[in-house]
């Protein structure tokens, strides 16, 4: 039987009933303002089970990001296809939306997904990797406030920073067993305690810097999602709009999957050569994983491109950062990845933060407000 750390218990304890409280008020605000709560179930269940199922592959190929990626991005395509066709017909709907508009989501959506999977390959593990991708909240704040007319409260802020700190807490804590000749004091039982050597913590940060650079492509795309559904709100409803730029990105991902194919194909032949998931069902067990991982994957874009649809950026970004962290735990849970008590401190900031925002008064737009003051 595994073994929860005594930290991880209890802020399991806390989370619970943290979450509690935010999904109690947010169904008396959701049904209130008319918002569907579906989106939150379908990033909470499919994107945590599909993480599961991915770091099962990982841990036998750290090199199949790619492959990931790619069965991830055709699975969806061949779902969404029905969807695009006119009734009793096999032609594609006209776009509601400009192909510029399509061009400009795509590339952020494609570039931001494949980046994020291919770090794999630089020594990133999965809580490394899901806490520090987290930290875009304040790349969105910054983007928001600079570029889409967005103006927080310090409120808001304040909030912000305070998530931001208990993400980077749980980071530091998770790379205590990456730096060569330090020792995880305060890591849970059975945490490997073997140093990286100087070449591979090398490749490591670089690593992290390609994990920079997904921040920057989600704030963007976050923001971006936001503008087009206003800009093009009479010509669909935000659900319509959600699946067609879901479709269009994963069309546009085909070039992705032809430049890398390569490596695509070596880690396909390795998923192949596993054993059988059972004797009774002769499929390879890695290949099983990356079935299962589609599917729950499906369920976890659609939920955020319906959140990003009904939603403000910066609640979808912290949205994303809760189910992130729970991810963490989870992976600390089931594969004995590290909890420390840096990650248990982190638990604390991260709800505390997420609480405190949902209760922050909404600043309006600064477009409107300098109009009132022409007014």
């Amino acid at each position: 039987a595994r073994h929860l750390p005594l930290g991880l218990a209890c802020c399991a304890v806390l989370c619970c009933d943290m979450v509690a409280s935010i999904a109690t008020g947010a169904s008396i605000m959701s049904v209130a303002a008319g918002t569907p709560l579906l989106p939150f179930a379908m990033v909470f269940g499919g994107c945590m089970s599909s993480i599961v199922f991915m770091e099962y592959v990982l841990k036998g190929d750290p090199n199949a990001g790619n492959f990931i990626n790619a069965t991830e991005f055709v699975f969806v395509l061949l779902q969404s296809i029905p969807g695009r066709l006119e009734p009793g017909s096999w032609s594609f709907r006209p776009l509601r939306a400009t192909w510029l508009s399509h061009a400009q989501h795509a590339f952020l959506w494609v570039s931001m997904s494949t980046l994020a999977n291919y770090v794999f390959a630089f020594n990133i593990s999965i809580p490394i990797h899901t806490m520090f991708r987290s930290c875009n909240i304040i790349a969105s704040v910054g983007l928001g406030f600079a570029f889409f007319h967005q103006r927080y409260n310090l409120s808001q802020v304040v909030c912000v920073v305070i998530i931001t700190v208990g993400i980077f807490l749980a980071s530091i804590g998770d790379a205590k067993k990456f730096l060569a000749g330090n020792v995880c004091t305060d890591c849970a039982p059975g945490t490997p305690q073997e140093p990286m050597s100087n070449a591979e913590f090398s490749k490591w940060t670089v690593g992290i810097g390609l994990l920079f650079c997904c921040q920057m492509f989600q704030a963007t795309l976050t923001h971006t999602q936001a503008h087009f559904y206003t800009k093009f709100k009479d010509n669909g409803t935000k659900d319509e709009l959600a699946d067609e730029y879901l479709f269009s990105a994963h069309v546009v991902s085909l070039l992705m999957i032809l430049a890398l194919w390569e490596n695509i194909s070596t880690s396909a032949s390795l998923a192949m050569a596993t054993p059988a998931l059972h004797p009774l069902l002769p499929i390879p067990r890695r290949l099983c994983w990356v079935v299962l991982n589609n599917f729950t994957q499906l369920a976890c874009i659609k939920g955020v491109f319906r959140l990003a649809a009904n939603y403000s950026p910066l609640t979808v970004n912290v949205t994303l950062s809760v189910r992130k962290f729970l991810s963490v735990a989870l992976s600390a849970a089931w594969f004995g990845n590290p909890w420390t008590n840096l990650h248990s401190a982190a638990t604390v900031l991260i709800f505390g933060g997420v609480f405190a925002y949902s209760n922050c008064p909404k600043v309006p737009p600064a477009i409107e407000q300098k109009d009132k003051k022409s007014d």
